[in-house]
């Protein structure tokens, strides 16, 4: 019991940063349901995709390859592998709670978007169901898992500077991947913004759960090899045998 207490390793989120995480959780899961509520069974944009995207359409030129490139990443094949490299570095370093992280949110991340949030808010583009996005949920997961694998306390043995480096990276490929989508006109704008949402929470959520239940493991694993602790117990309940 003790070694896997001990297995689990670092928490995944600082115990300072676990009340502002809730807080935005909820944050998330009020944007999506906002959104989904005044976007439901519309096939066309609504005011604020009609001048962002419009916007977006006409100005970005630039660049177009590469945040098809960072798009490309919200594909099913792709996300696999980067998940899958994910899971594997945090196995090769024992991130082992950084392993069960990604092993949950992202599955989690992509049956809630296509499964429940798609068919039920019934928001099309072109005929496909397009609120959430699918390819932000993922892309968003991947960033925002990376943020914790990096910047918490269980974070990989990397330099300071380059574990940065890679968060914000990480960061700047959500808004590339939401233009890529937008210009591309595979999602409205607030598509993005909900599969943002989604992929948000369900990381951290995730890390929240997990960190508890290592938590409480631990403590259980505590109490049990306490000899002090059974010694009490012992005392309290004169009448029971001393195990």
């Amino acid at each position: 019991m003790r070694r896997l207490g001990r297995a689990g390793g670092r928490p995944l989120l600082r115990p300072g940063l676990r009340g502002p995480a809730v807080a935005l959780v909820c944050a998330c899961l009020v944007i999506i349901a906002i959104l989904g509520a005044w976007l439901a069974h519309r096939a066309q944009p609504g005011s604020v995709d009609g001048r962002t995207d419009d916007w977006l359409i006409a100005h970005v030129h630039s660049g177009r390859g590469m945040l098809k490139a960072v798009g490309s990443l919200g594909n099913t094949n792709w996300a696999v592998l980067v998940f899958g490299l994910l899971v594997l570095t945090c196995a090769v370093t024992r991130r082992y709670r950084g392993a069960l992280l990604v092993v949950i949110a992202a599955p989690v991340a992509g049956a809630v978007s296509e499964y429940v949030l798609k068919p039920l808010f019934d928001r099309t583009i072109s005929g496909y169901l397009a609120f959430p996005s699918g390819h932000l949920t993922a892309v968003s997961t991947m960033a925002v898992a990376l943020v914790v694998l990096l910047t918490g306390p269980a974070r990989w043995p990397l330099p300071a500077p380059l574990r940065w480096l890679l968060a914000a990276t990480a960061l700047a490929a959500v808004p590339a991947a939401a233009i890529s989508v937008v210009i591309d006109q595979y999602h409205y704008f607030t598509d993005t913004v909900g599969g943002t949402a989604v992929g948000t929470a369900t990381v951290l959520a995730t890390a929240l759960v997990v960190d508890g239940a290592f938590a409480r493991r631990g403590r259980r694993a505590a109490a049990d090899d306490d000899p002090a602790a059974r010694d009490g117990i012992s005392a309290a309940a004169p009448g029971l045998p001393r195990v």
